[in-house]
């Protein structure tokens, strides 16, 4: 017997299987919005990544570009820094702003922080922070910094092997450095307790030879000349801030005051921890505690710094190969370079008097509204220099060569230089006058700079 309005077959499940249908719908439609979600979210994340690298990519190129702006132009124009009116570089407010090429939109905002300023008084290294944000397309930027140093091995005095005072030339606000006999001292007129614009102390002259009043030449005089400065003992009160090789302790003698004044350069110094004493008071030992003590390297100009001088007057058409038919520069900071070898003997001295648009008074501090914000660098390789007549002219000058070449000779007339000299002789005669001064150690040429990288650093790791 059967109920009336039910199947024989047993249960309808037909609902059922619509519930679960609707059910493995709906799971499938969640999977799939979960899916594209996640796949929006994905390129979402990559296309920000790629702006957030495009934007530190274009930092990165702000760095390099301050980075070469210190290499070319050195630090001169940022003593304003940060609130440089005319220089973006150091002006943290108006930066250097630059779009760069390409479809991305990268751009970057860089300036120049002075951290230590260089040159300073403690002869240390100066330090500068770059500061670079880069963007990118959408709202990307990144920003980054990098301390960067800058320093010099550039010969800051007069440096010769031999030096002649052989005139009635004088030596303002500098000092005499020589690894070799130094004649003729009395006619080197040094104003006593004048300070040393490079060195911080009076200057003076300082040999790992013989100073003597004598006259002579070559690099070496003998211990027993009467005109040894220091032939009566340590202490000279004619000049009491000389050094030399027969120098001694200032202990108990009236020039104790100049190494309590200043230990860093009279104080006793031990550099090479033998147990004896390398420079005490008066006395230097020999050519390896002289340059220690004046930060002076062997060679005072390698080889690699002559290359790069090469270089750089080649690029700038400042390159001559002959010591007539030349031309003065005309660059702000420039280099000329005189390459006489294969010359003959008689024409290899270059006449500095012939170079103009270098020319300015001596005794300029950097801030002088008169200090011209210009360098000059001259190479003479295998060659002589000479000054005199009356010439004006502020430089760096290198002589490479070594006797009968390298010297800076007839420096008479009233020439009036400064800078500094690296030969291997000077023969000082006439009425020459030879100085340091802050502006031209302001105006220090980007040539001669040792540019360097030391801490890198991201300031921020999103976008904004």
């Amino acid at each position: 017997m059967t109920l009336s309005g039910f199947s024989s077959t047993g249960r309808d499940d037909r609902g059922s299987a619509l519930i679960i249908t609707l059910m493995v719908m709906a799971l499938i439609t969640a999977l799939s919005s979960t899916v594209a979600v996640l796949t929006i979210n994905n390129l979402q994340a990559s296309r920000q990544a790629q702006q957030a690298g495009s934007a530190i990519n274009a930092a990165d190129a702000g760095i390099a570009q301050a980075m070469s702006y210190l290499r070319t132009s050195g630090v001169k124009g940022l003593t304003c820094s940060p609130t440089c009116p005319a220089n973006p570089w150091g002006n943290s407010t108006t930066p250097k702003s630059v779009n760069l090429p390409g479809p991305g939109g990268e751009a970057y905002k860089a300036w120049i922080e002075v951290v230590t300023a260089f040159p300073n008084a403690t002869n240390t290294p100066g330090v500068y922070t770059i500061h670079s944000t880069g963007s990118a397309a959408g709202t990307a930027q990144r920003s980054v910094a990098v301390d960067v140093n800058v320093a010099t091995d550039a010969i800051r005095a007069m440096f010769a092997r031999t030096i002649d005072g052989g005139g009635s030339a004088s030596v303002t606000r500098e000092s005499v450095i020589s690894t070799g006999c130094v004649y003729d001292r009395d006619h080197i007129h040094m104003v006593n307790g004048q300070m040393d614009a490079a060195y911080g102390i009076p200057i003076a002259v300082h040999s790992s030879q013989y100073i003597t009043r004598s006259n002579g030449s070559g690099q070496y005089c003998p211990s027993s000349d009467n005109g040894l400065v220091h032939k009566a003992g340590a202490c000279n009160t004619t000049y009491p801030y000389d050094q030399d090789l027969m120098g001694g302790t200032y202990t108990s003698t009236s020039c104790a005051s100049v190494a309590t004044s200043y230990p860093s350069y009279y104080g006793t110094k031990d550099f090479d921890g033998d147990g004896s004493a390398d420079v005490r008071g008066s006395y230097i030992k020999d050519d390896a505690a002289l340059r220690q003590l004046f930060g002076i390297k062997s060679p005072p100009v390698s080889q690699a710094r002559i290359d790069q001088l090469r270089a750089v007057a080649i690029a700038q058409g400042n390159y001559w190969t002959s010591a007539s038919s030349w031309t003065s520069p005309d660059e702000n900071d420039a280099v000329m370079f005189f390459d006489l070898n294969g010359q003959p003997t008689n024409q290899r001295t270059v006449d500095l008097n012939n170079v103009s648009g270098f020319g300015r008074a001596s005794g300029l501090d950097a801030s002088a509204s008169a200090c011209p914000a210009k360098s000059l660098v001259i190479v003479i390789e295998a060659g002589n220099a000479s000054l005199n007549s009356n010439q004006q002219l502020f430089a760096s000058l290198i002589l490479t060569g070594t006797n009968p070449y390298g010297k800076v000779t007839r420096a008479n007339g009233t020439a009036d230089f400064v800078g500094s000299i690296y030969a291997d002789s000077i023969n000082l005669v006439g009425n020459v006058d030879i100085s340091l001064d802050g502006c031209f150690l302001a105006n220090l040429s980007p040539s001669l700079l040792d540019v360097q990288m030391s801490k890198y650093r991201e300031n921020d790791r999103g976008l904004s």
